[in-house]
């Protein structure tokens, strides 16, 4: 695992993990949710973004399916919170120096991560589509005991589905 020790209290450590939820609504499917995997040199986030939630049903449904996503990719490196990028994504976030104290450095990395993605560095677009099409895998989303893969979102393309229907009639 890669690591990474800064001056004073702080060290931060990439983990290694499958995806899990580490962010967004306890529905994702309807609300959002951000996904993130750790191999111990890379954090991988995906957000997870609803069309319907962001742009209602009308413009959903000229769009054709439910979700689309916005991906990065962090190093060791990107995490360093004595750099410009980084101290400015956690500013946006509302995290803190303070806020990481009693973390360990593994879900340090990953706060890091999450407010680089939210700051929009290091972002690209993901795939868009149906659940199975932006779900990578099984996740251990937020109410789950185990992880599960895109059918913890199938209860969004079950009403975009029914949503285009009804627009059709």
């Amino acid at each position: 695992m890669e690591q990474l020790d800064l001056p004073g209290y702080i060290r931060i450590k990439i983990g290694n993990h499958g995806w899990k939820q580490i962010g967004g609504d306890i529905n994702p499917g309807a609300h959002g949710g951000t996904i993130a995997r750790a191999d111990g040199s890379l954090i991988e986030i995906r957000e997870i973004q609803p069309t319907r939630a962001h742009v209602g049903d009308g413009e959903a449904a000229e769009i054709g399916f439910p979700f689309w996503t916005r991906d990065g990719n962090y190093t060791i490196d990107d995490l360093n919170f004595t750099t410009k990028e980084v101290k400015s994504a956690m500013s946006y976030v509302g995290l803190s120096l303070d806020d990481l104290e009693d973390l360990t450095p593994e879900v340090r990395a990953t706060a890091i991560a999450e407010a680089l993605h939210a700051y929009g560095s290091g972002v690209d677009e993901g795939p868009a589509g149906w659940a199975e099409d932006v779900v990578p895998g099984k996740v251990l989303w937020w109410g789950s005991k185990n992880p599960t893969g895109w059918r913890y979102l199938k209860d969004e393309d079950r009403d975009f589905r029914v949503m285009l229907r009804e627009m059709e009639d």
